[in-house]
Protein backbone atom coordinates (compact mmCIF):
# COMPACT_ATOMS: atom_id res chain seq x y z
CA UNK A 1 0.00 0.00 0.00
CA UNK A 2 1.48 3.82 -0.50
CA UNK A 3 2.04 6.02 1.81
CA UNK A 4 0.27 8.50 2.51
CA UNK A 5 1.81 12.26 3.17
CA UNK A 6 0.00 15.42 4.12
CA UNK A 7 2.62 17.77 2.81
CA UNK A 8 2.02 20.92 4.55
CA UNK A 9 3.37 24.60 3.90
CA UNK A 10 3.87 26.25 7.31
CA UNK A 11 1.52 28.85 8.92
CA UNK A 12 2.03 32.70 8.25
CA UNK A 13 5.54 33.96 9.45
CA UNK A 14 6.44 37.18 10.45
CA UNK A 15 8.33 37.95 7.65
CA UNK A 16 5.41 36.50 5.11
CA UNK A 17 3.19 39.08 7.13
CA UNK A 18 5.95 41.97 6.49
CA UNK A 19 6.23 40.81 2.81
CA UNK A 20 9.54 40.19 3.25
CA UNK A 21 12.07 37.35 1.90
CA UNK A 22 12.94 34.80 4.40
CA UNK A 23 14.30 31.70 2.53
CA UNK A 24 17.00 29.76 4.92
CA UNK A 25 16.83 32.57 7.47
CA UNK A 26 15.16 31.84 10.50
CA UNK A 27 11.46 33.56 11.55
CA UNK A 28 8.72 32.98 14.18
CA UNK A 29 5.16 32.24 13.50
CA UNK A 30 3.31 35.58 13.52
CA UNK A 31 -0.28 35.96 16.05
CA UNK A 32 -2.18 34.73 12.92
CA UNK A 33 0.31 32.21 11.82
CA UNK A 34 -0.40 30.59 15.54
CA UNK A 35 -4.11 30.68 14.83
CA UNK A 36 -3.49 28.67 12.02
CA UNK A 37 -1.15 25.85 13.03
CA UNK A 38 -3.80 25.12 15.83
CA UNK A 39 -6.02 25.18 13.10
CA UNK A 40 -4.34 22.71 11.03
CA UNK A 41 -3.54 20.44 14.38
CA UNK A 42 -8.02 20.61 14.52
CA UNK A 43 -7.78 19.42 10.80
CA UNK A 44 -5.59 16.46 11.01
CA UNK A 45 -7.01 15.85 14.25
CA UNK A 46 -8.98 12.33 13.07
CA UNK A 47 -6.13 11.53 10.88
CA UNK A 48 -3.72 8.97 12.11
CA UNK A 49 -0.49 9.78 11.82
CA UNK A 50 2.30 7.68 12.19
CA UNK A 51 4.88 10.62 11.75
CA UNK A 52 5.55 14.75 12.12
CA UNK A 53 8.72 15.84 9.51
CA UNK A 54 9.49 18.73 9.56
CA UNK A 55 11.71 21.74 8.32
CA UNK A 56 14.60 22.92 11.08
CA UNK A 57 13.51 26.57 10.77
CA UNK A 58 11.39 27.93 13.32
CA UNK A 59 8.46 28.86 11.22
CA UNK A 60 8.03 25.18 10.49
CA UNK A 61 8.89 23.83 13.86
CA UNK A 62 6.09 26.43 15.36
CA UNK A 63 3.39 24.52 12.85
CA UNK A 64 4.27 21.32 13.30
CA UNK A 65 4.29 21.09 17.23
CA UNK A 66 0.64 21.54 17.49
CA UNK A 67 0.15 18.68 14.96
CA UNK A 68 2.52 16.38 16.39
CA UNK A 69 1.58 17.13 20.47
CA UNK A 70 -2.04 16.19 19.58
CA UNK A 71 -0.83 12.44 17.88
CA UNK A 72 1.68 12.27 21.44
CA UNK A 73 4.58 12.20 18.43
CA UNK A 74 7.47 14.23 18.81
CA UNK A 75 8.48 16.31 15.16
CA UNK A 76 11.09 15.10 13.03
CA UNK A 77 13.88 17.83 11.88
CA UNK A 78 15.11 17.23 8.44
CA UNK A 79 17.38 19.65 7.64
CA UNK A 80 17.28 19.18 4.54
CA UNK A 81 13.91 20.66 4.17
CA UNK A 82 15.27 24.17 5.05
CA UNK A 83 13.50 26.62 2.31
CA UNK A 84 15.25 27.67 -0.63
CA UNK A 85 18.19 30.03 0.09
CA UNK A 86 17.72 33.33 -1.21
CA UNK A 87 20.92 34.79 -0.47
CA UNK A 88 20.94 38.73 -0.84
CA UNK A 89 17.32 38.94 -1.39
CA UNK A 90 16.82 37.33 2.48
CA UNK A 91 15.69 40.04 4.66
CA UNK A 92 14.71 42.30 2.27
CA UNK A 93 11.01 43.20 1.61
CA UNK A 94 9.17 42.72 -2.17
CA UNK A 95 9.39 46.37 -1.81
CA UNK A 96 13.10 46.27 -2.00
CA UNK A 97 13.82 43.68 -4.02
CA UNK A 98 11.45 45.59 -6.76
CA UNK A 99 14.18 48.52 -6.28
CA UNK A 100 17.08 46.87 -6.26
CA UNK A 101 17.12 44.05 -8.45
CA UNK A 102 14.11 44.68 -10.93
CA UNK A 103 15.22 42.74 -13.85
CA UNK A 104 16.86 39.79 -11.73
CA UNK A 105 12.87 39.75 -10.20
CA UNK A 106 11.55 39.41 -13.60
CA UNK A 107 13.96 36.93 -14.60
CA UNK A 108 12.71 34.96 -10.85
CA UNK A 109 9.10 34.90 -12.19
CA UNK A 110 9.49 34.55 -15.89
CA UNK A 111 12.67 31.91 -15.67
CA UNK A 112 12.87 30.97 -12.27
CA UNK A 113 14.99 27.48 -13.45
CA UNK A 114 17.46 29.59 -15.18
CA UNK A 115 17.91 32.43 -11.66
CA UNK A 116 20.53 32.09 -9.09
CA UNK A 117 19.89 35.21 -6.58
CA UNK A 118 23.22 36.14 -5.75
CA UNK A 119 24.16 34.35 -2.68
CA UNK A 120 21.77 31.91 -3.14
CA UNK A 121 20.94 28.64 -4.60
CA UNK A 122 19.23 27.37 -7.59
CA UNK A 123 15.55 25.76 -7.19
CA UNK A 124 17.57 22.87 -9.05
CA UNK A 125 20.09 22.69 -6.62
CA UNK A 126 17.34 23.07 -4.05
CA UNK A 127 15.46 19.95 -5.74
CA UNK A 128 18.43 18.06 -5.37
CA UNK A 129 18.84 18.11 -1.82
CA UNK A 130 14.99 18.10 -1.23
CA UNK A 131 13.15 15.52 -3.25
CA UNK A 132 15.75 12.34 -2.29
CA UNK A 133 14.90 12.87 1.13
CA UNK A 134 11.18 13.06 0.41
CA UNK A 135 11.27 9.93 -1.41
CA UNK A 136 13.38 8.17 1.14
CA UNK A 137 10.93 9.44 3.78
CA UNK A 138 7.93 8.16 2.32
CA UNK A 139 9.67 4.71 1.57
CA UNK A 140 9.88 4.50 5.12
CA UNK A 141 6.43 4.79 6.05
CA UNK A 142 5.04 2.27 3.36
CA UNK A 143 0.79 1.77 4.40
CA UNK A 144 1.36 4.76 6.88
CA UNK A 145 0.53 8.02 6.87
CA UNK A 146 2.44 10.94 8.04
CA UNK A 147 3.05 14.82 7.13
CA UNK A 148 5.64 16.69 6.54
CA UNK A 149 5.93 20.94 7.27
CA UNK A 150 7.93 22.51 4.83
CA UNK A 151 8.00 25.79 2.84
CA UNK A 152 6.38 27.08 0.19
CA UNK A 153 9.53 26.46 -2.27
CA UNK A 154 10.68 22.77 -0.40
CA UNK A 155 7.13 21.35 -1.31
CA UNK A 156 6.64 23.03 -5.24
CA UNK A 157 9.86 21.34 -5.66
CA UNK A 158 8.16 17.75 -4.29
CA UNK A 159 5.10 18.78 -5.68
CA UNK A 160 6.52 19.23 -9.48
CA UNK A 161 8.26 15.88 -9.05
CA UNK A 162 5.28 14.10 -8.15
CA UNK A 163 3.79 15.30 -11.15
CA UNK A 164 7.02 14.75 -13.44
CA UNK A 165 6.89 18.57 -14.63
CA UNK A 166 9.79 20.70 -15.51
CA UNK A 167 11.24 23.73 -13.17
CA UNK A 168 10.11 26.06 -15.53
CA UNK A 169 6.15 25.08 -14.03
CA UNK A 170 7.54 26.62 -10.35
CA UNK A 171 5.22 29.09 -10.46
CA UNK A 172 2.45 27.67 -12.06
CA UNK A 173 0.80 27.50 -8.81
CA UNK A 174 0.29 28.85 -5.50
CA UNK A 175 0.89 27.25 -2.00
CA UNK A 176 -0.64 29.37 0.75
CA UNK A 177 0.27 29.88 4.13
CA UNK A 178 -0.98 26.44 6.12
CA UNK A 179 -2.30 25.28 3.28
CA UNK A 180 -2.27 21.23 2.96
CA UNK A 181 -1.45 18.86 -0.34
CA UNK A 182 -2.21 15.28 -0.09
CA UNK A 183 0.69 13.20 -2.38
CA UNK A 184 0.12 8.97 -2.29
CA UNK A 185 3.87 7.45 -3.32
CA UNK A 186 4.13 3.68 -3.71
CA UNK A 187 8.07 2.93 -4.49
CA UNK A 188 8.78 5.63 -8.04
CA UNK A 189 4.81 5.79 -8.58
CA UNK A 190 3.50 8.78 -6.98
CA UNK A 191 -0.03 10.60 -6.98
CA UNK A 192 -1.24 13.79 -6.09
CA UNK A 193 -4.16 13.67 -4.56
CA UNK A 194 -5.17 17.02 -3.38
CA UNK A 195 -4.11 20.34 -3.91
CA UNK A 196 -3.58 23.39 -1.67
CA UNK A 197 -6.50 22.49 0.24
CA UNK A 198 -7.59 25.57 2.90
CA UNK A 199 -11.15 25.05 4.20
CA UNK A 200 -9.89 24.35 7.80
CA UNK A 201 -8.41 27.91 8.16
CA UNK A 202 -11.29 30.48 9.83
Amino acid sequence: MPARIYLIRHAESTSNAERRYAGSSDSPLSEWGRRQAEQLAEALHAVPLRAVYTSPLRRAVETASPIATDHGLEPVLVPDFREHGLGDWEGLTLSDVETRYPELLKQWYDRPNETRIPGGETIDEMRARVVPVFREIAGRHSDEILAIIAHGGVNRAILLSVLDAPLSSYWRFRLPNAGISLVEMDGDRAWLMVLNDTAHLR
